[in-house]
């Protein structure tokens, strides 16, 4: 969502979240050096920080010395908070929320109401006008949003999704939804409160977007609803407990009524969101080539990805090939009817860490980079890419498609990794023993106690210098189990090595996902 903030609010998260990644305290000098902000700005914010935000002591500290600041410390803030807070100050925010509940955005009132000159508006529009281009959409001279109607209405799940954990309008709305649903659905308690407030939204933004005259017209999956709601009346749920929702609505034809339902179950799909299991055995009835143009080349990408990925399964498993194509199909569904890179609604002040890779989780990126690359030169596969295009690129495309293989090598396979070898040596009496029992009881199985050299230990605890240590094991030196700084020290050595051993981790087995 940093796209959307006010500079103001966008400095202040950037600082808020500098600190908190550094661990440590730092001082003004530090942070005007690493955020490329004046020392006078950063000062000004942290000041701003210490009379608006309410941080726990344990969570944020400012070091004065006399009447200057010497550092500041944080550690494990809830920057989602804060910044939802921020963004919801914000212009941008306050002008799509009023193009979502309006349809379009009265300038003058608007400029009145948020004390702002038609100069700054027209600023914060071009900005927007910018963001909705990427997605195909534009932005009219009377402040609609134009384009594609599923297009638009994944831009608000999106965008109101991601700017907040809390319900961003009417309470009596939303209590409505959730009633009705709970009635309805007796498995509706099973969600998370995040899956609940999502399917809300979807519900929400149907309604809204409904009674604008705005519908989902997509006759393929308004048919595969139907079609699903007669085959599988009493296992999909949500169709038929929100039939009687949607026709209650007023000034909505059978027809209309259908397609939104049609909208709803696909996102509740795409997005993962109910608990409704997909029947193998009939999936090809619905995916298939007469209803999708891309059935094809979802199977040449199965395929590859089986090959690179999946080479020790039985190729004759076809739920197991289905399980994997599920995932291709969904994702070409998306990319050639309504993609949106979610990337553009996170908060990233520190790519290097937040899109870090370890080195397992990097070789699978490289794999799929590879895949995509030469995927896209492929004949079979040129015509679909040439639609794709429209609403994606190349690194799009890898960034999705990574995520869609690194959570299927998650489900369908078991990793294993090295333990860590620990050899204990103390020379005063009593303290190796209980230095061992601490350790056991902290890491467990991940560590293996080992009594000697001949064992290869990864990492030696001592409080003397042992002059036969080998090179390749790690010497931590302990006094006592009772030397605070020294055994954390010994607790974060093998803690790094642990992580260390996990970066290297292999497959252990394929698992079935049908069990």
């Amino acid at each position: 969502m940093r796209a959307f903030l006010d500079e103001t609010y966008d400095r202040q998260l950037k600082i808020l979240s500098y600190i908190d990644n550094k661990k440590k305290v730092v001082t003004i000098k530090q942070i005007s050096d690493d955020t490329n902000l004046s020392e006078k700005t950063v000062l000004q914010i942290i000041r701003r920080f210490e009379q608006e935000l309410d941080f726990q002591e344990h969570q944020f500290q400012i070091i004065h010395s006399n009447k200057s600041i010497r550092g500041i410390y944080a550690e494990n803030l809830d920057l989602m908070r804060i910044s939802s807070g921020y963004v919801k100050k914000s212009v941008l925010y306050k002008m799509i929320r009023n193009i979502f509940l309006y349809e379009k955005v009265d300038v003058k009132k608007f400029c009145e109401l948020e004390y702002i000159s038609p100069p700054t508006f027209s600023r914060y529009r071009q900005r927007l006008v910018t963001i909705l281009k990427q997605f195909g959409l534009r932005l009219s001279r009377e402040n609609q949003i134009h384009g594609d109607e599923m297009k638009i209405r994944n831009f608000f799940y999106q965008f109101f999704s991601q700017s907040s954990s809390e319900w961003e309008f009417s309470l009596q709305e939303y209590r409505e939804i959730e009633t009705y649903i709970y009635k309805q659905i007796n498995t509706w308690q099973a969600n998370n409160k995040i899956k609940q407030r999502k399917i809300c939204l979807l519900v929400y933004i149907s309604n809204v977007r409904s009674s604008q005259r705005h519908y989902c017209e997509n006759n393929i999956m308004t048919q595969l609803t139907k079609q699903l709601n007669m085959d599988y009346h009493s296992d999909y749920k949500y169709l038929s407990g929100l039939f009687g929702y949607f026709l209650s609505k007023k000034n909505r034809t059978l027809e209309q009524v259908w397609s939104e339902l049609a909208f709803i179950q696909l996102f509740l799909y795409i997005e993962d969101l109910s608990d409704e299991t997909i029947d193998y055995d009939n999936y090809e009835a619905y995916f298939s080539e007469q209803n999708f143009s891309f059935i094809k080349q979802s199977n040449l990408l199965t395929e590859t990805i089986i090959t690179t990925f999946f080479s020790e399964i039985d190729t004759t498993d076809k739920k197991l090939f289905l399980q994997i194509r599920q995932e291709i199909d969904k994702m070409h569904l998306v990319l050639s009817e309504f993609y949106i890179d979610s990337r553009i609604f996170y908060y990233v002040y520190d790519p290097v860490n937040f899109y870090y890779r370890d080195s397992f989780e990097d070789k699978i990126f490289e794999q799929v980079k590879q895949i995509v690359a030469e995927l896209i030169e492929e004949p079979k596969y040129q015509y679909l890419w040439s639609q794709l295009k429209r609403n994606t690129n190349e690194e799009a495309f890898v960034n999705y498609l990574y995520l869609i293989v690194y959570a299927l090598l998650s489900k369908l396979q078991q990793y294993t990794y090295k333990t860590v070898k620990v050899m204990i040596q103390n020379s005063k009496l009593f303290i190796e023993g209980i230095i061992s029992n601490k350790l056991r009881l902290i890491f467990g199985d991940r560590i293996q106690l080992v009594d000697g050299f001949r064992n290869n230990p990864d990492i030696l605890i001592t409080d003397v210098y042992l002059p036969d240590t080998p090179k390749q094991t790690k010497e931590l030196f302990v006094s006592s189990f009772s030397d605070l700084v020294d055994f954390n020290s010994a607790v974060d050595g093998i803690k790094k090595e642990i992580i260390n051993q996990y970066d290297q981790r292999v497959v252990k087995k394929i698992q079935s996902m049908f069990i």
